[in-house]
Formats: structure tokens, sequence, C-alpha cells
């Protein structure tokens, strides 16, 4: 069983369409994701059976913007409890299991991006959901950290800081991909390449304890300018191997006040006897995973 997330950036044309199709057709996800589909309900109310699907619902685009859609097959049981233009918030039943699963789409306007946090601030409240286990998934429209884009001007360090603090807020951990690394490029001229990534799943500890195999994998562009995520919830997913990606040691961490008892926790995780890279690769592990 298999999720996956993907910012299409529009599906009104036969080419998008294509595509999605696609996509469903070699990944077979038991829960789909799409964010920006740019169309109206009317557009997309036969597509649930086309794609293969038992259960949709969606959220209409705001003239030629925004739009989301989600469709799950079985076994997944899934109830839609809100919505937004930036969320569907749902709950799964599957194998005896209870979790929550949200697809998000952070507001594209750096302006009005803290509406977005304060969004994921208030599902994090909501009454009646302490306790289960969560997943968030989609296009966050932000970076948490500076080696996380490549090209153009740095953002400000309060833009990131607001992104990596709601996430804190909200007990949720980046589930860091396999692939390759950047999910969006802005497909302009080399010089003016700029790379990000944008799209992402973070979850609670409780729902990475349920699902401790579960992996997520970057995929190829199909059509979009964004990547789909895939995440298998088991361990059946044979993919390639993909090299990891390279570590970089972000200066700002040193302000954070558990960053020293994180590299001396990861330093004192490997023994005496081993090399002194097999402790640098234990305190790089530990910086990525908080701990």
């Amino acid at each position: 069983m298999s999720c996956i997330i993907w910012n299409a950036r529009g599906l009104g044309n036969q080419r998008a369409f294509r595509e999605l199709k696609r996509l469903c057709a070699e990944k077979s996800p038991t829960l789909l994701f799409i964010s920006e589909t740019k169309v109206s309900t009317s557009r997309y109310k036969w597509w649930r059976e086309v794609l293969g699907f038992t259960g949709m619902f969606g959220v209409d685009c705001n003239g030629r913007s925004g739009g989301l859609l989600i469709f799950w097959k079985e076994p997944f049981d899934i109830t839609i409890h809100s919505y937004t233009s930036g969320h569907i918030d749902s709950t799964i039943k599957h194998d005896n299991k209870l979790w929550r699963f949200t697809g998000f789409y952070g507001h594209p306007d750096y302006r009005l991006r803290n509406q977005s946090w304060t969004l994921l601030r208030r599902l994090k409240d909501q009454q009646g959901f302490q306790g289960i286990p969560w997943l968030v998934g989609g296009d966050f429209n932000e970076i948490c950290y500076d080696s996380e884009k490549l090209g153009g001007n740095t953002k400000p360090y309060a833009q990131t800081q607001a992104f990596r603090d709601i996430l804190d807020f909200c007990s949720l951990q980046d589930l860091h991909h396999h692939g390759e690394f950047f999910t969006w490029v802005n497909r302009r001229q080399l010089e003016e390449t700029i790379f990000e990534c944008l799209d992402r799943y973070v979850g609670t500890f409780a729902w990475r304890m349920m699902y401790p195999a579960a992996r997520a994998h970057s995929l190829e562009f199909y059509y979009s300018d964004h990547r789909p995520i895939i995440i298998e919830l088991g361990s059946t997913l044979h993919l390639p191997t993909f090299k990891r990606r390279l570590f970089r040691f972000e200066t700002h961490w040193i302000t954070e006040p558990d960053c020293f008892e994180i590299v001396e926790k990861g330093w004192q995780k490997e023994n005496e006897a081993l090399s002194l890279q097999s402790r640098i690769s234990a305190c790089q592990e530990s910086l990525y995973l908080g701990g």
C-alpha cells in the first residue's frame, strides 16, 4: 500500500490528465492527494472510476488557481472531516488501525503563508484528534533550511524559522525522502534555474511507530514542475537504490538550545573502537532526526 502527494500544476488539459493516468497506472497508489488541480468539481466527477479509485473528495479551484483532490481505494476506509483551499483532513481505518491524514497546500504567497501555519496549528489543536497518529503531506511552498534550495536568493531566516516552529509545535517530523532531493524546479534558463524541496511528508512519532518500515521516495516529473512523492507503508516497495543526499550543516543550528546535546548523543552512539568518520555519520543522523 502506498500514498502519493503531487502538485499537478493544473489538470485541465489532455496532456496533464494523461500524465495523471500514467502515474496511477505505474504506481497504483492506495491514496492520492493532488494540489493545484485548477479545475472545478464538474470536470472531475468521472475521474474516480477512470483512475481506478473507490472514493474521491475535491475542493474547487478559485478561478485559475488552487483546487485539491484526494482519491482512495480499498483497503483504506476514509472519512473526510474538514477542508479549506489549503487542506483536506481525514481519518483512515485499515487493518484495525486508525490514523489521520491531512493533505496540505501552503499558501503560494509568502506574505500570507502565516495563514497556512495558523491552519496547521488549528488542525493540531482540533478536539477529538489528540493522540491519533498523524501524517501530513503535500506542497508546503516553503523550505526548512537553506540547504533545501539551490539557486536564487537566500530566503529570510525568519521565513524558514516560522516553518520549523510550526512543525515543532505540531510534533511533526520530516520523513526524509530518498531519490532526487529537490522536488520543484522553476524550469528557466540555466543561470536562472532554481531548485527547492517544497513537497514532503511530515508525521508524528506515533505515526512513525505505527509504520516503522514506511519509506518515502521522490518520483520523476509527470508534466508538472513538481515531483510526486510516494510513501510505501510497508517494506514491499522495490525501488532503485539512490545515493543519500549530501549532508550540509546549517550554521543557525548552533543557536538551537538542544543542538549540542543532539551532537553529543550522536557521538556517543558509536563504540570507541570505531572510526572518526563513523562518529561523524552518527552525528549527522542525529541532527537529521532531531536526536
